[in-house]
C-alpha cells in the first residue's frame, strides 16, 4: 500500500513540474497580433515606440534526481522575430495613402490601394490611409457637383417658367452624374414653384383690379409665400384700378356739372362719390364762369339787357344776366353817352 501511495506522489510531482511557464509583457495587441511598446521596453528587448508581434510560446523540461527524489523544471521562452518596420513607417504610409486616395477620389478615378514603395509597414499604412482619403475626396466632389448642379438648375428652371417655356431638361455630358441629377431635380422644382408663384401673382392682381374683396384661394391659404405674393399683387391691382376709377369719376362729375345734369340722377359707386362731387363742382363753376363772361361782354354791345334766344336754361340765364349787370364800365359808358345825347337835344 505504501508503494502505491509513493508512486502516485511521484507522478503528481512530475505532472506539475511539466507545466510550461510563459513569459510576456503588458499591452494589448491589434488585429495583426502586434502593438507598439510603451512600457519596460528594454526589459523585453525592444526600443520605446517599437512595433512588434506576439506569436511565440514557451517550453519547459524537467528532470529528477535519484538522490533527492524531488523534481525540478527549467522554463525557457521564445519570442517572435522583430518586424522589419516601425509605427513611424505605418504612419508615413497612411499619410501618403490618404493624400493620394483623396486625389483619386476627388477625380473619380479607379481605386489604386496598393503601393510598391516602402517596407511592409509603410504599405499597410498606405492601404488604410488610401481608403480613408478616397472616401473623403469622393464625398467632397459629390457635394460640390450637387451644389453646382442645383444652382444652375434652379436659375434655368426659374427662367424657363418666367418665359413660359415648356419644361425640358437635357443631360449635360460634360458634367458628372451627381451634377446632372441635382440639375434636373432643381430645375423641375424651381419650374413648378415659379409657375405657382406666377399664377398667384396673376390671380391676385386680377382680383384687385376688379376691385373685388380680398379672399385667398384654398390652394394659396396654406402656403405663406403664395399668400404673400397673392396679397401683394392684389393690392397693386386694386390701387391701379382705384386710381383709374377715381380719375374717371372726377371727369364724369365735371362733365355732369358742366352740362347742369342733376347730380342725384347719376349712379355712382359709393367708393367714388367724393371724386365725382369734386369734379361736379368744378364743372358747374366752369360753365358759370363762361356764362357770366358772355353776359359781361354783351353789356358792351347792348344798350339794354336782352336775354339770348339760344339760352333756355334758367340757371344759365341768371348767370348771363349776372354777368351783364356786373359790367360797370359798360354801364358808365352808356350813361355818359345818354347824357351827351340829352345835351345835344
Amino acid at each position: 500500500m505504501k508503494k502505491v501511495i509513493l508512486g502516485l506522489l511521484i507522478v503528481s510531482i512530475f505532472s506539475f513540474s511539466s507545466v510550461p511557464t510563459i513569459y510576456s509583457h503588458p499591452g494589448r495587441t491589434d488585429s495583426n497580433g502586434g502593438h507598439t511598446c510603451r512600457t519596460n521596453c528594454e526589459k523585453w528587448g525592444y526600443e520605446y515606440g517599437e512595433y512588434h508581434y506576439h506569436n511565440g510560446g514557451g517550453s519547459s523540461s524537467s528532470s529528477t534526481s535519484s538522490s533527492s527524489g524531488s523534481g525540478s523544471s527549467n522554463a525557457s521562452t521564445s519570442t517572435s522575430p522583430k518586424p522589419s518596420y516601425t509605427q513611424a513607417d505605418i504612419d508615413e504610409g497612411k499619410a501618403d495613402g490618404k493624400e493620394n486616395g483623396y486625389k483619386d477620389g476627388y477625380a473619380r478615378k479607379s481605386k489604386s490601394v496598393n503601393s510598391e514603395n516602402g517596407n511592409e509597414g509603410y504599405r499597410i499604412g498606405y492601404a488604410a490611409g488610401y481608403e480613408d482619403g478616397y472616401r473623403e475626396g469622393l464625398k467632397k466632389i459629390t457635394v460640390e457637383d450637387t451644389e453646382a448642379g442645383t444652382k444652375v438648375g434652379m436659375n434655368e428652371g426659374l427662367k424657363a417658367a418666367r418665359e413660359d417655356k415648356d419644361i425640358e431638361t437635357n443631360v449635360n455630358d460634360s458634367e458628372s452624374d451627381d451634377w446632372n441629377r441635382a440639375y434636373m431635380s432643381a430645375f423641375e422644382r424651381a419650374y413648378h414653384r415659379q409657375k405657382q408663384l406666377i399664377r398667384a401673382e396673376e390671380d391676385g392682381y386680377k382680383l384687385g383690379y376688379e376691385l373685388g374683396e380680398l379672399e385667398l384661394p384654398t390652394e394659396v391659404k396654406s402656403d405663406s409665400e403664395l399668400s404673400e405674393v397673392f396679397t401683394d399683387e392684389y393690392e397693386k391691382g386694386y390701387e391701379k384700378r382705384f386710381n383709374e376709377e377715381t380719375k374717371k369719376h372726377k371727369e364724369l362729375g365735371y362733365e355732369s356739372g358742366y352740362e347742369l345734369t342733376e347730380q342725384n340722377s347719376v349712379k355712382i359707386d359709393e367708393r367714388f362719390v367724393e371724386p365725382f362731387e369734386k369734379g361736379y363742382k368744378e364743372g358747374l363753376q366752369a360753365i358759370k364762369d363762361e356764362t357770366v363772361e358772355v353776359g359781361y361782354l354783351q353789356a358792351f354791345q347792348l344798350m339794354s339787357y336782352e336775354p339770348p334766344n339760344e339760352v333756355e336754361n334758367d340757371t344759365l340765364l341768371e348767370w348771363y344776366k349776372e354777368g351783364y349787370e356786373s359790367n360797370n364800365i359798360a354801364a358808365e359808358i352808356k350813361a355818359t353817352a345818354y347824357d351827351q345825347l340829352l345835351q345835344v337835344d
